[in-house]
């Protein structure tokens, strides 16, 4: 049975479009396997014991992902608000303020939630001063080739200082707050969201370190294609053969 040529040229699209396929699928699992292991890593070092700094900025800055306790004085002039955040379908924005070290130095954390009809402004300024004794996730702060420019707020309180911006990025930071900065940040840890909530305080995002069980179902869904692709062209194939013939 002679095939022609354009027979062979289907045959070939579907062979390579399976193979393609069943490669996607390899690479998804591949991808699983190293988010496995990186994902292990996290939970691994997240669950050490937390970088107690309170009197001066480590020698060294804790890993991204290392839990660390902090203690100081929230200094009120570093107090930004990022726009757009949500929290059980509310609008609001997530409250960030510089924690002030007995060194003098700096550190930015982000509090958590404050509800905002607009997305935009909110008054943290309106609670008490209280001395700062925080538990959360250490996390870079980046510099951004594009800077987001920040907004100024109206604050309530004249000894406060607030801004709007969309993500937090170092050159901002360091062009509106005074003293040497910690390269790092801290993201707080819920430590009791009903209580933070009833009072009034910002409330922690949970820090969730993602599963990779999603690369499984893509392969799944590769390996599937091709399966299709493959069985329903030789489905096609046979029955319109007997029709050549």
């Amino acid at each position: 049975m002679r095939l022609s040529a354009r027979g062979v040229l289907l045959g070939a699209l579907v062979v390579a479009a399976s193979a393609t396929c069943v490669r996607l699928g390899f690479w998804q699992l591949a991808r699983m396997r190293y988010k496995h292991a990186l994902h292990a890593a996290q939970r691994a070092l997240l669950a050490q014991p937390p970088i107690d700094v309170s009197s001066a900025l480590p020698a060294t800055s804790p890993e991204a992902g290392r839990r660390v306790r902090l203690r100081g004085r929230w200094e009120r002039e570093a107090q930004v608000l990022l726009s757009g955040r949500t929290h059980l379908g509310a609008a609001g924005v997530s409250l960030v303020n510089g924690v002030r070290l007995d060194s003098g130095e700096l550190v930015l954390v982000e509090r958590g939630w404050l509800p905002a009809e607009d997305s935009r402004t909110a008054h943290p300024e309106a609670r008490p001063d209280s001395a700062a004794d925080v538990t959360g996730v250490a996390l870079r702060l980046e510099r951004s080739p594009h800077p987001v420019p920040w907004a100024p707020l109206p604050s309530a309180d004249p000894r406060t200082r607030s801004w709007s911006a969309r993500t937090l990025d170092a050159d901002s930071a360091r062009a509106r707050f005074t003293g040497t900065f910690a390269p790092w940040t801290v993201r707080a840890l819920p430590a009791d969201a009903r209580a933070a909530s009833e009072a009034g305080a910002p409330i922690p995002e949970d820090y969730v370190i993602p599963d990779e069980s999603m690369h499984l179902s893509y392969a799944i869904q590769w390996f599937g294609f091709a399966v299709i692709i493959a069985g329903g062209s030789l489905a096609l194939a046979l029955r319109r053969k007997p029709a050549a013939g």
